[in-house]
């Protein structure tokens, strides 16, 4: 792979007029952040590019109060007033030999990821193209507009095209001069090399990689930035009179070999909200060894995982246990866990989901000596 000779290019001079806000909408708050600074990040990580050039408007307030402004991989500048001006003024302020290729991107495609970044220079390297871009399918019905009547077109006849773009940076730049010198439009950047005849190909990217555009798209973004993570227990079986599962007490023939109260579920879903927000797992706040944990109660685990996450500025965005047993049956009981887990969660029992199943009488659940659950859970940032 070519190393440390591509330029990034993320034109930042738009004023977001369909966004309907003050505020340029690449200064829209996401999660922990804003738009621009989620979108540059994943450039200033990535090793590919050595450097980003960030046409801005001349007018624009905000650009110096961004956390990566005086990072020594960002170059401002003043853009244009249309996208390809914009991209040219940031190729005319380097020298076109330093680097082979230049990747361009929207600011306004804040899901961008460095695994993309990589994917569309490696591809670009390996076809010998001029030019690649990512492109999703059309899953939806479309028409096109008439007069007279609107009409139903073939959507597999036609497909998104996305950003990032990659292009060799001599022919884009010769490309952009001939469409401006024309006063032709330029919509990306792949449609100026299109018109030059260079190669230019595509490759598929992510349905993920949405553009914000309309206010509503942020909600989008959101759902897209869940952290995921993943919680096992296992506890076993002695004969007793029952055991707490979810905070909820199970009247049965069985109780729980544990240093703690036992509570298998919240145990499993505690280290789900802990894995998904790159915290570790319950034995490092809560070591078996430790007396001081004897008996305790699994709700303290709770309120230490809901805590630590809030320092985080993360909640939980839904939670999805199975529960795997002989017994007790968990389905007469289902209702009441969910009560007690919506209570102890603090959230809607519309974002739990609960299940149970049996291990076909396979390994030492399946001889009913012990029980578990699988649990996975994801966080979001607060609103």
């Amino acid at each position: 792979m070519i190393k440390n000779n591509i330029l990034a290019i993320i034109p930042a001079a738009g004023i977001g007029s369909r966004f309907l806000s003050n505020m340029p909408k690449q200064y829209s708050s996401i999660n922990e952040t804003n738009i621009i600074q989620k979108t540059v990040s994943a450039f200033i990580h990535s090793s590919t590019i050595s450097k980003i050039i960030i046409p801005v408007n001349k007018n624009d307030q905000y650009i110096k109060e961004q956390e990566f402004y005086k990072d020594p991989k960002i170059k401002i500048i003043q853009g244009g007033d249309t996208r390809a001006k914009s991209v040219l003024n940031a190729l005319s302020c380097i020298d076109l030999k330093d680097y082979d290729y230049v990747l361009t991107h929207d600011v306004a495609r804040p899901n961008i990821k460095g695994d993309d970044i990589n994917l569309i220079v490696e591809t670009i390297l390996s076809k010998k193209a001029d030019c690649l871009y990512f492109y999703t399918p059309i899953n939806e019905s479309i028409k096109q507009i008439s007069k007279n009547k609107d009409i139903t077109v073939d959507r597999d006849d036609f497909f998104i095209v996305q950003t990032p773009q990659i292009c060799k940076i001599d022919k884009l730049y010769n490309a952009l001069i001939s469409a401006i010198d024309d006063s032709i439009d330029v919509p990306d950047e792949s449609y100026a090399m299109e018109r030059m005849g260079y190669k230019v190909l595509k490759i598929l990217g992510n349905s993920s990689n949405i553009k914000v555009t309309f206010p509503e798209d942020l909600e989008l973004v959101n759902k897209f930035n869940t952290r995921t993570g993943t919680g096992f227990d296992l506890h076993t079986y002695q004969p007793g009179t029952g055991f707490i599962l979810g905070g909820h007490f199970i009247d049965c023939d069985y109780s729980i070999n544990a240093h703690s109260d036992g509570d298998v579920l919240l145990h499993s879903i505690a280290d789900a909200i802990l894995g998904a927000a790159a915290l570790g797992d319950i034995g490092l706040f809560f070591p078996d060894n430790d007396q001081k944990n004897k008996d305790l109660d699994s709700k303290q685990i709770i309120e230490l995982c809901m805590n630590e996450i809030s320092k985080l500025d993360l909640e939980i965005y839904n939670i999805d246990a199975t529960i795997i047993c002989e017994e007790p049956k968990i389905n007469p009981i289902r209702k009441e866990i969910l009560t007690s887990l919506a209570s102890i969660f603090q959230i809607d029992q519309a974002k739990i989901g609960l299940k149970a199943t049996t291990s076909e009488k396979i390994g030492i659940i399946g001889k009913n000596k012990a029980i578990a659950v699988q649990t996975a859970v994801n966080l979001k940032y607060k609103e």
